[in-house]
């Protein structure tokens, strides 16, 4: 299923954390060049081993299956006990009415939460707290009936799983309570279960979120892309369908409507991406598009600066 409806989303106002009961503004990077993206395809091909054969994904050690809807999480297996660092498998499923997506922050070593509280507290640009936390990736949002599947790394210590998409009053769903807390931990007495095996586990293809823009391949086939984010930023892929090819001229005033939170000319459906990773950091993220025009939008700001990157051109349209 599909939510065909107009998709208007402001990011420049935060992405919310929670540490305990606090909520925390989250989201930007050090510094943004503001240089215009490269075209699809730029530095992207069918991956390779040195011996040739096809890349495999890593193998997950565990799944889990996630529900969103207004405004929780419903996470499978019940995360309270604890869950095993390494490669995760999700399957994410939105059977809300809204928009919504997951993201993972996990909060750096050493961080004093109280520190970590007063500097986010008053700041919904998220630019006092980022520094914080290690943003690794998730999902980003998806139309009402939609599903998607990605494969995120978790490393020990405390992550946080949220929603930071708007209600239609702009209001961010992790403020009304879409947010969990997971520790990370390594099991001292592990019993042995079977692996979690990802479907068509090759990997067809890489994207990556460059200094420049986003490297696309110039083709986006049904399969596993691996997601790097090679810049010294923060960034995310947030993919979205157009419901009629535009011309280029029009785009990047397309692109000045969803930072605005205004409803464009053209109808859009919120169809996944990567969601926020750092600097170095990567993950994979499993695409089945339909055919027709699209837009990668990077909707992440700068610390303190509540301008999101696409409107210093991070941001493509291709077609599938």
């Amino acid at each position: 299923m599909h939510d065909r409806r107009p998709v208007t989303r402001h990011r420049a106002a935060a992405c919310l954390f929670v540490v305990t009961t606090l909520l925390l503004g989250a989201c930007g990077s050090d510094e943004y060049s503001g240089t215009p993206n490269t075209a699809p395809g730029a530095a992207s091909s069918k991956p390779a081993s040195p011996t040739g054969k096809p890349v495999k994904l890593p193998q997950p050690v565990q799944e889990l299956d996630i529900q969103a809807t207004e405004y929780s999480f419903k996470i499978t297996p019940d995360p309270a006990g604890g869950l095993k660092p390494g490669w995760t498998l999700l399957k994410f499923h939105n059977v809300g009415v809204e928009p919504h997506q997951v993201m993972f922050a996990r909060i750096k070593d050493g961080v004093d939460m109280a520190e970590l509280a007063a500097a986010g507290a008053g700041d919904s640009s998220g630019s006092g707290a980022i520094e914080f936390v290690d943003m690794i990736g998730g999902v980003s949002y998806i139309g009402a009936g939609y599903d998607t599947t990605a494969l995120v790394n978790l490393t020990e210590g405390i992550v946080m799983a949220m929603c930071y998409v708007p209600d239609a009053k702009g209001e961010a769903h992790a403020l009304m309570g879409m947010t969990t807390l997971l520790s990370v931990a390594a099991p001292t007495d592990e019993p042995v279960s079977p692996k979690p095996t990802p479907r068509d586990d090759e990997v067809v293809g890489n994207i990556e979120l460059a200094k420049d823009g986003y490297h696309l391949p110039e083709r986006l086939r049904t399969g596993w892309y691996r997601v790097r984010n090679t810049d010294s930023d923060l960034h995310e892929l947030s993919l979205l369908r157009l419901s009629k090819s535009i011309e280029d001229d029009q785009v990047a005033g397309l692109v000045e409507d969803l930072a605005a939170n205004r409803t464009p000319p053209v109808s859009l459906e919120a169809v996944g991406g990567m969601g926020a990773i750092n600097a170095g950091f990567d993950g994979y993220l499993y695409l089945d598009l339909k055919p027709g025009p699209y837009l990668a939008v990077d909707f992440m700001p700068d610390p303190g600066k509540p301008r999101p990157h696409m409107l210093d051109g991070y941001y493509a349209a291709f077609s599938v």
